[in-house]
Protein backbone atom coordinates (compact mmCIF):
# COMPACT_ATOMS: atom_id res chain seq x y z
CA UNK A 1 0.00 0.00 0.00
CA UNK A 2 2.57 2.81 -1.41
CA UNK A 3 1.92 6.62 -0.47
CA UNK A 4 -0.60 8.11 -3.01
CA UNK A 5 -0.57 11.61 -4.65
CA UNK A 6 -3.82 12.09 -2.06
CA UNK A 7 -1.73 10.92 0.87
CA UNK A 8 1.43 13.47 0.36
CA UNK A 9 -1.16 15.93 -0.17
CA UNK A 10 -2.74 15.01 3.28
CA UNK A 11 0.45 15.26 4.47
CA UNK A 12 1.15 18.54 3.77
CA UNK A 13 -2.36 20.07 4.84
CA UNK A 14 -2.08 18.88 8.24
CA UNK A 15 1.40 19.57 8.47
CA UNK A 16 0.75 22.80 7.09
CA UNK A 17 -1.89 23.22 9.98
CA UNK A 18 1.44 23.67 12.59
CA UNK A 19 3.30 25.50 10.68
CA UNK A 20 5.56 22.74 8.65
CA UNK A 21 6.24 22.52 4.93
CA UNK A 22 7.31 19.07 3.41
CA UNK A 23 8.09 17.60 0.29
CA UNK A 24 7.18 14.84 -1.50
CA UNK A 25 11.19 13.94 -1.95
CA UNK A 26 11.85 14.34 1.56
CA UNK A 27 8.73 11.92 2.54
CA UNK A 28 10.53 9.59 0.11
CA UNK A 29 13.81 9.69 1.00
CA UNK A 30 14.23 6.79 3.16
CA UNK A 31 18.03 5.21 2.63
CA UNK A 32 17.15 1.42 2.04
CA UNK A 33 14.55 -0.19 -0.86
CA UNK A 34 11.86 -2.56 1.44
CA UNK A 35 7.84 -2.48 1.29
CA UNK A 36 7.68 -3.51 4.78
CA UNK A 37 9.18 -0.93 7.52
CA UNK A 38 10.83 -3.63 9.79
CA UNK A 39 13.16 -2.28 13.29
CA UNK A 40 16.37 -1.12 12.44
CA UNK A 41 14.72 0.34 8.79
CA UNK A 42 15.10 4.42 8.96
CA UNK A 43 11.75 6.12 8.32
CA UNK A 44 10.21 9.46 8.02
CA UNK A 45 9.44 11.15 11.13
CA UNK A 46 8.28 14.96 13.01
CA UNK A 47 9.71 16.27 15.45
CA UNK A 48 10.12 19.81 17.23
CA UNK A 49 12.65 21.89 18.79
CA UNK A 50 10.14 24.44 20.74
CA UNK A 51 10.04 26.57 18.04
CA UNK A 52 9.88 25.06 14.53
CA UNK A 53 8.90 21.56 13.14
CA UNK A 54 11.03 19.45 11.06
CA UNK A 55 10.51 16.51 9.33
CA UNK A 56 13.37 14.27 9.51
CA UNK A 57 14.22 9.97 8.60
CA UNK A 58 15.10 7.89 12.12
CA UNK A 59 15.83 4.50 12.83
CA UNK A 60 12.64 2.58 14.34
CA UNK A 61 13.91 1.53 17.71
CA UNK A 62 16.28 2.14 20.50
CA UNK A 63 19.23 0.25 20.33
CA UNK A 64 19.60 -1.67 23.79
CA UNK A 65 22.16 -1.16 26.38
CA UNK A 66 23.99 -4.48 25.14
CA UNK A 67 23.88 -4.20 22.02
CA UNK A 68 21.60 -7.34 21.24
CA UNK A 69 18.72 -5.81 19.51
CA UNK A 70 16.39 -2.72 19.76
CA UNK A 71 13.16 -2.04 21.53
CA UNK A 72 10.44 -0.83 19.33
CA UNK A 73 7.97 0.08 21.90
CA UNK A 74 7.17 2.06 24.88
CA UNK A 75 4.43 1.24 26.67
CA UNK A 76 1.73 4.50 27.35
CA UNK A 77 1.11 4.06 30.76
CA UNK A 78 4.77 3.67 32.07
CA UNK A 79 6.72 5.71 29.94
CA UNK A 80 7.28 8.52 31.59
CA UNK A 81 8.65 5.75 35.04
CA UNK A 82 11.10 3.99 32.87
CA UNK A 83 14.79 4.71 32.36
CA UNK A 84 15.45 4.17 28.94
CA UNK A 85 12.12 6.17 28.15
CA UNK A 86 11.28 9.10 31.17
CA UNK A 87 14.31 11.63 29.87
CA UNK A 88 12.86 11.80 26.43
CA UNK A 89 8.98 12.45 27.55
CA UNK A 90 9.21 16.15 27.43
CA UNK A 91 12.05 16.91 24.56
CA UNK A 92 12.00 14.02 22.70
CA UNK A 93 8.48 13.43 21.49
CA UNK A 94 7.47 12.64 17.07
CA UNK A 95 4.83 11.68 14.93
CA UNK A 96 5.24 8.98 12.60
CA UNK A 97 3.07 9.27 9.87
CA UNK A 98 2.03 5.77 8.01
CA UNK A 99 -0.13 4.40 5.52
CA UNK A 100 -1.51 1.62 8.29
CA UNK A 101 0.45 -1.11 10.31
CA UNK A 102 0.87 -4.51 10.39
CA UNK A 103 -0.39 -6.92 13.06
CA UNK A 104 -0.60 -11.04 13.64
CA UNK A 105 -3.47 -12.34 15.27
CA UNK A 106 -3.76 -15.91 16.26
CA UNK A 107 -6.67 -18.24 15.19
CA UNK A 108 -9.65 -19.14 16.64
CA UNK A 109 -8.82 -22.71 16.45
CA UNK A 110 -5.39 -21.82 19.54
CA UNK A 111 -3.13 -22.84 17.08
CA UNK A 112 0.44 -21.50 17.30
CA UNK A 113 -0.36 -20.42 13.21
CA UNK A 114 -0.78 -16.94 13.21
CA UNK A 115 -2.68 -14.23 10.41
CA UNK A 116 -1.40 -11.12 9.01
CA UNK A 117 -3.46 -8.07 9.33
CA UNK A 118 -3.32 -4.60 7.64
CA UNK A 119 -4.81 -2.28 9.87
CA UNK A 120 -5.47 1.22 8.77
CA UNK A 121 -7.85 4.03 9.31
CA UNK A 122 -11.55 3.53 8.74
CA UNK A 123 -11.83 6.34 6.19
CA UNK A 124 -8.67 5.78 4.70
CA UNK A 125 -6.54 8.36 5.88
CA UNK A 126 -3.33 8.21 7.14
CA UNK A 127 -2.19 7.37 10.80
CA UNK A 128 -0.47 9.31 12.81
CA UNK A 129 1.47 7.76 15.39
CA UNK A 130 2.77 9.35 18.48
CA UNK A 131 6.53 8.32 19.37
CA UNK A 132 9.60 9.16 21.06
CA UNK A 133 13.17 9.95 19.64
CA UNK A 134 16.81 9.89 20.91
CA UNK A 135 19.94 10.61 19.83
CA UNK A 136 21.98 7.03 18.98
CA UNK A 137 25.34 6.22 18.27
CA UNK A 138 24.44 6.09 14.09
CA UNK A 139 21.88 8.98 14.24
CA UNK A 140 18.35 9.42 15.61
CA UNK A 141 16.30 6.50 16.31
CA UNK A 142 12.72 6.47 17.85
CA UNK A 143 9.84 3.89 19.64
CA UNK A 144 6.19 4.19 18.86
CA UNK A 145 4.06 4.90 22.03
CA UNK A 146 1.56 1.73 22.64
CA UNK A 147 -1.65 1.82 24.38
CA UNK A 148 -4.60 -0.98 25.29
CA UNK A 149 -6.29 -1.81 21.96
CA UNK A 150 -9.56 -0.14 20.85
CA UNK A 151 -12.50 -1.05 18.48
CA UNK A 152 -11.71 -3.92 16.02
CA UNK A 153 -8.20 -4.10 17.02
CA UNK A 154 -9.58 -5.80 20.72
CA UNK A 155 -9.95 -8.74 18.43
CA UNK A 156 -6.44 -8.97 16.66
CA UNK A 157 -3.66 -8.02 19.06
CA UNK A 158 -3.79 -6.55 22.84
CA UNK A 159 -1.78 -3.97 22.04
CA UNK A 160 -1.90 -0.93 19.54
CA UNK A 161 0.16 2.55 18.63
CA UNK A 162 -1.06 5.62 20.15
CA UNK A 163 -2.60 7.33 17.01
CA UNK A 164 -3.17 10.97 17.04
CA UNK A 165 -5.38 13.29 15.18
CA UNK A 166 -4.80 16.01 13.45
CA UNK A 167 -5.84 18.53 15.78
CA UNK A 168 -4.38 17.06 18.56
CA UNK A 169 -0.69 17.20 16.71
CA UNK A 170 0.87 20.06 17.72
CA UNK A 171 -0.03 19.82 21.27
CA UNK A 172 1.58 16.02 21.53
CA UNK A 173 4.64 18.03 20.14
CA UNK A 174 5.07 20.80 21.78
CA UNK A 175 4.96 18.76 25.31
CA UNK A 176 1.12 20.50 26.35
CA UNK A 177 -0.51 17.18 25.96
CA UNK A 178 0.80 14.91 29.02
CA UNK A 179 1.93 11.70 27.91
CA UNK A 180 -0.49 9.79 30.66
CA UNK A 181 -3.00 10.79 28.36
CA UNK A 182 -2.22 8.77 25.61
CA UNK A 183 -3.42 5.80 27.45
CA UNK A 184 -6.69 7.40 26.82
CA UNK A 185 -7.01 8.29 23.44
CA UNK A 186 -9.18 5.64 20.96
CA UNK A 187 -9.04 6.05 17.22
CA UNK A 188 -10.84 3.85 15.34
CA UNK A 189 -9.18 1.14 12.78
CA UNK A 190 -10.10 -1.79 10.42
CA UNK A 191 -8.17 -4.69 10.25
CA UNK A 192 -7.83 -6.76 7.04
CA UNK A 193 -6.48 -10.06 6.91
CA UNK A 194 -3.48 -10.66 4.15
CA UNK A 195 -2.81 -14.26 3.82
CA UNK A 196 -2.68 -17.77 5.02
CA UNK A 197 -1.75 -18.62 8.47
CA UNK A 198 1.76 -18.80 9.33
CA UNK A 199 2.97 -20.87 12.37
CA UNK A 200 5.76 -19.33 14.05
CA UNK A 201 6.99 -22.03 15.74
CA UNK A 202 8.88 -22.47 12.39
CA UNK A 203 10.29 -19.11 11.66
CA UNK A 204 13.17 -17.19 12.88
CA UNK A 205 12.25 -14.32 15.91
CA UNK A 206 13.54 -11.82 13.06
CA UNK A 207 10.40 -13.02 11.28
CA UNK A 208 7.54 -12.44 13.96
CA UNK A 209 9.39 -9.13 15.32
CA UNK A 210 6.26 -6.70 14.07
CA UNK A 211 6.71 -4.62 11.42
CA UNK A 212 4.52 -1.71 11.74
CA UNK A 213 4.23 0.27 8.27
CA UNK A 214 4.18 0.01 4.81
CA UNK A 215 6.10 1.97 2.31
Amino acid sequence: MPLTEDDIVQVRYIIKDVAMKLSREEFYANDGSYKEIAPTNRVPIVTSNGEELSFEHAQFGFEKWDGTGVIINARSETAHEKPMFKSHVKTGRCIIPAPGYYEWKPPDDGKKKKIKHLIKDERGNLLFMAGLWREGKDGREFVIITKEPYGEVVDIHDRMPVILRADQLESWLSGAMPIEMLASIDFSCVGEPLEEPVDFSTESSDFVQMTLFDK
